[in-house]
């Protein structure tokens, strides 16, 4: 799989599935009312059993590659643990908060890098082991093992560690205007259901969170 902002670059075996796309013109400072409207369908529409059939092959992908499930839990399994215990997602920002909330609806790996922090093609591949890794929320960075898979970009940034946690770097602030967008599944991942969530997501982020959506 190849395009020109995004090659699968891990083994057939892993069965990883990925869809990425790119956007400009955003505006992630304000909330608009098509956005808000759409939050709210989205949070009605939610069904957490449909969530959690979704996202358990996170939970074998992580056992076959020798990772634990709760030390490196995937990012639709950490919103789940968010909401279970606060009954709502963090609001972050107006980006964010949209694709956190099709993450976990879908129970789908969704995240977004800036693009003016990134060299594009980004790639899905295996790291070589240490490759330099500085994690949202890390004043440091550290280096990967050998045989994780890892979102990496054209100068060797590491983008995400598996679909754990995103680096510092390339994190959506309230000046972001531009975004790469990655959905991702696992091996038990229908790659039909893959699109729809991708098309889905990217129909909402153009209607609500461009620069001049009301």
């Amino acid at each position: 799989m190849f395009s020109p902002i995004f090659c699968l670059l891990t083994p057939p075996n892993l069965g990883l599935k990925a869809i990425a796309f790119s956007l400009h013109s955003l505006s992630n400072l304000h909330y608009s009312n098509t956005l808000q409207v759409s939050l709210a369908r989205l949070r009605n529409q939610l069904n957490l059993r449909h969530s959690q059939r979704q996202m358990a092959g996170f939970t074998a992908l992580r056992l076959r590659m020798g990772r634990s499930p709760k030390r490196f839990p995937a990012s639709p399994q950490a919103l789940l643990d968010q909401y279970q215990r606060h009954s709502c997602l963090r609001p972050i920002s107006p980006i964010v908060d949209l694709y956190n909330q099709w993450s976990l609806n879908s129970g789908l790996s969704i995240g977004a890098h800036d693009l003016r922090h990134l060299q594009l093609p980004a790639s899905l591949t295996l790291t070589q082991g240490g490759e330099c890794f500085q994690a949202l929320g890390s004043q440091t960075g550290h280096p990967l093992p050998t045989g994780e898979y890892a979102y990496i970009d054209a100068q060797g940034q590491v983008l995400c560690r598996m679909e754990y946690r995103q680096c510092a770097a390339t994190a959506l602030d309230e000046t972001s205007d531009s975004a790469l967008f990655i959905v991702q599944g696992h091996p038990d991942t229908d790659p039909q259901y893959l699109q729809q969530v991708a098309a889905g997501l990217k129909n909402d982020l153009m209607r609500c969170c461009a620069s001049r959506a009301a």
